[in-house]
């Protein structure tokens, strides 16, 4: 059992400290001393900060695709395509199995829309209308192998689905 507990904590962090604050919370307190709630609480927030952690990466792999997208020939375009590939990468390898179900992408999309929005209007530059939806799924940012000038294709090709048919 210990080493099957020991692989879930390298797999699946997440998955691993939700069950071991409820294993936690479910036994019998074997020394006083121990205070099993804030114990269990402080676990599950490691768990949660594992969510903020790679949400966060994905929010910037994103905000930087959509600006990579959005100006093509901004002199900026080398530095975010290597945040890019650092973000991205990053993310992937911070990401365990039972985190998936528990990240929001629509919302990082929303997030990071109006982050890249904010920027590059700040900087003159005048953004279209975005996807309300992100173009790309967990699995496409979360690939080991992705590719990043594909990545952005992918959504200013949806960017200019939104301009030209409202969608």
């Amino acid at each position: 059992m210990l080493t099957k507990q020991a692989s879930k904590h390298d797999t699946d962090f997440y998955g691993w400290t939700q069950e071991q604050a409820s294993i936690l919370r479910a036994a019998s307190p074997v020394d006083a001393r121990l205070d099993i709630d804030n114990l269990a609480e402080e676990i599950e927030d490691m768990g949660r900060a594992e969510i903020l952690a790679i949400s966060s990466l994905l929010r910037q792999t994103l905000i930087h695709l959509l600006k990579s997208a959005i100006e093509p020939e901004s002199q900026a375009l080398t530095h975010w395509l290597e945040e890019i590939i650092t973000f991205q990468g990053d993310a992937v390898l911070a990401f365990s199995p039972g985190l998936k179900q528990r990240l929001d992408l629509e919302k990082i999309w929303r997030v990071a829309c109006n982050g890249a929005t904010r920027t590059l209007e700040n900087r003159g530059v005048v953004v279209p209308q975005l996807p309300s939806a992100c173009p790309l799924s967990l699995d496409d940012l979360l690939d080991p192998a992705f590719d990043p000038g594909a990545a952005t294709q992918v959504l200013s090709a949806a960017i200019q689905s939104v301009a030209k048919h409202g969608i």
